[in-house]
């Protein structure tokens, strides 16, 4: 197998053939580890099924040490190492995030040379093997990158806070003694030691293991616990943000591609793309829903996002996501020459007719390609739609 067939083949989400047996297997392994790593820790399990839970052990530490090798030698076909060269490719990607993760993933098959009892101990580091393949993680980690500047003020706050609740702690609660287990204890005789009840208080979690005794600890307590109260909402607030910001924008480019995938958008320009992206409506169908019927009034098309749909007509036809139906309604204003029935739950969007006009009449070189395609692809003679017949005649009138 070629490097580059072999890069493919390893990516996630890739279609290459043979490419599901690989994740499969890496994902299977992945358990498996886990499930090995877990046993290996209750004394009733191990005692009895050691040998065999120290080969599977042995087949999954060598697998990951496997795909770890693998992964080095393909990096060099990965999009722009071309232009570095094989082995600076290898290295960049060695010291990458990924490739350390993928690097601690073989670290317990490397120890399990010397001793298989302290390389199980590593077994957890496994799990991070899922990240990879992992879209909701991937976004979680493009929207911590894009509101890194927000976050890192909230958290510069948090320490400030912390740093100064705690100071205030010991000043006011150091020599103040505390009873426990009828033990005399002064739990604030240093600021580190203040720094415990301050992230505790902060957190609002309240082990109680070490409470101010004086009325204005007390009273730094409270607002140190309404501090935490404010900080965690900020950052919980900053991070639903941006993940809200994140799914709508590739929700966008998503649909932005359905409709650059109809043929009369095709030489569009992006910007027109987006307009028209921007007028869709989303609708939810459930399985055996008529979305359109023979002889109905064309008013909109319909764009697949996910799901099937069945065209009756003499070959009955499926449509997939990705797929468009009733566009020609929007040419020619005749009847629906099909009724189109869904398969299973669909999500579908829709273009309006009316928000289609109405964005022809903003954007007139629109109407012209439209015309151009409807001339391209409906036969000669062909009725079209008097809406888009008046907008070019009116866009040919010479101005005064």
């Amino acid at each position: 197998m070629d490097r580059q067939r072999l890069y493919r083949l390893l990516q996630p989400g890739s279609t290459e053939p043979g490419s599901w047996l690989w994740h499969g297997i890496h994902h299977s392994m992945v358990a498996a580890g886990i499930g090995v790593f877990l046993a290996l820790t209750v004394e009733e399990w191990r005692a009895p099924y050691g040998v065999e839970l120290a080969i599977v052990f042995f087949v999954v530490a060598g697998f990951f040490v496997l795909d770890y090798l693998l992964r080095l030698y393909i990096v060099a076909e990965a999009p722009g190492s071309e232009h570095r060269g094989a082995w600076r490719a290898r290295l960049s990607w060695a010291i990458s995030l990924g490739g350390l993760f993928d690097l601690l993933g073989a670290v317990p098959g490397a120890i399990a040379i010397i001793d298989r009892r302290e390389a199980s101990l590593f077994g957890f580091v496994w799990v991070f093997k899922y990240v990879r393949y992992s879209p909701g993680l991937v976004i979680l980690q493009r929207v911590i990158s894009n509101a890194r500047h927000s976050l890192l003020s909230v958290l510069l706050g948090l320490v400030i806070v912390l740093l100064a609740a705690s100071s205030i702690a010991y000043l006011l609660e150091h020599d103040v003694p505390q009873l426990q287990d009828h033990v005399t204890t002064f739990p604030f005789r240093s600021i580190p030691a203040a720094l415990w009840w301050a992230i505790v208080t902060l957190t609002t979690t309240g082990y109680g293991d070490v409470v101010p005794q004086t009325v204005v600890g007390r009273m730094l307590a409270g607002i140190v616990m309404v501090c935490g109260i404010l900080v965690f909402a900020l950052l919980a607030g900053i991070l639903a943000t941006g993940y809200a910001e994140e799914m709508r924008r590739r929700e966008f480019l998503r649909t932005w591609e359905l409709v650059a995938k109809v043929p009369f958008f095709h030489n569009l320009g992006a910007t027109l793309i987006a307009e028209v992206a921007r007028l869709l409506s989303r609708r939810d169908y459930p399985p055996h829903a008529v979305i359109m019927r023979r002889g109905e009034i064309g008013d909109c098309m319909y764009f697949i996002v996910e799901g099937e749909v069945e065209v009756e007509v003499k070959d009955k036809p499926r449509l997939e996501a990705g797929s468009f139906v009733g566009e020609l309604a929007l040419l020619t204003g005749d009847p629906r020459n099909a009724t189109v029935v869904t398969t299973r739950p669909c999500v579908l969007l829709t273009l309006d007719i009316v928000d289609f006009f109405e964005l022809i009449g903003r954007q007139p070189e629109l109407a012209q390609v439209i015309h151009d395609e409807a001339a391209r692809r409906l036969p000669p003679g062909a009725p079209m739609h008097p809406a888009l017949k008046a907008m070019i005649a009116r866009d040919k009138q010479p101005t005064s």
